[in-house]
């Protein structure tokens, strides 16, 4: 009787170290999967906020914005800004100086868009730099340089083109300015001409005395000779302080 009573001890403690076991195990599954769980969604949502953040970091680098300032009265400045980049981009403030006016101008890419006409409160003989900033944080100032406020109106550093040739492919290329605003007193010059193949964008400016009509003519070489390219020649009017003081002038092979 004793040994029969042993055995059947034994086979309970057996037992209850088997269900010990199973419910330790089910315990550390309750406990681990749903923390396994957890650290995996935070993963993700990290990868997922790191992909958010490099996309807007490259959309950043690629917007392009230019900016000109004008007036027409002595009142208001015009500010008109081109979007030459990649990607569409928002305005969102404008600056004059240290003053700033809260915008919203959506502009896609290759198009321009002038909002409203700015009242500035200037004093006579003070200068206004112009600059906007976009929803991305980029902040682009007026190719015009500053502006002076005097008696008789808006004054700016320069009148001048500024020309931009995109060169995707790689080339050389001279840009000559020709004037067609007197004819008693036409001239024309080479003001850009590459000394070796060129491999990223050409933009150079040239400053003129006066306003009137211009007209830009690009070329690529090809082989030893000069070869103008199918959208040149481009006219270009200067009409400041009615319209910008340094126009822009865009052109691709």
């Amino acid at each position: 009787m004793h040994i029969t009573r042993t055995t059947c001890r034994r086979r309970r403690r057996g037992v209850s170290t088997i269900m010990g076991t199973l419910i330790f195990i089910g315990i550390l599954f309750t406990a681990v999967v749903p923390m396994f769980l957890v650290m995996k969604q935070a993963d993700n949502v990290y990868a997922e906020k790191l992909y958010e953040v490099r996309n807007q970091d490259d959309e950043r680098t690629k917007e392009n914005v230019f900016v000109s300032a004008y007036s027409a009265d002595l009142e208001t400045l015009t500010v008109r800004i081109e979007n030459k980049g990649n990607v569409p981009v928002k305005i969102v403030r404008v600056w004059f100086n240290d003053e700033c006016y809260d915008v919203s101008v959506p502009i896609v890419s290759n198009s321009a868009a002038t909002p409203l006409p700015f009242i500035i409160d200037v004093e006579e003989d003070e200068s206004v730099q112009v600059k906007v900033v976009t929803e991305r944080g980029n902040v682009f100032y007026s190719i015009s340089g500053p502006l002076l406020y005097t008696s008789d109106g808006w004054v700016t550093v320069s009148l001048g083109v500024c020309v931009v040739i995109y060169n995707p492919k790689g080339g050389q290329y001279q840009i000559d300015l020709y004037n067609n605003t007197d004819p008693l007193h036409l001239w024309n010059k080479t003001i850009y001409q590459s000394k070796n193949q060129e491999w990223q964008d050409v933009i150079t400016s040239y400053p003129v005395d006066e306003n009137g009509s211009y007209v830009v003519k690009v070329s690529e070489k090809k082989g030893s000779q000069w070869k103008e390219l199918s959208a040149s020649p481009i006219p270009v009017d200067i009409t400041w302080p009615s319209g910008p003081p340094f126009i822009m002038v865009w052109i691709s092979p």
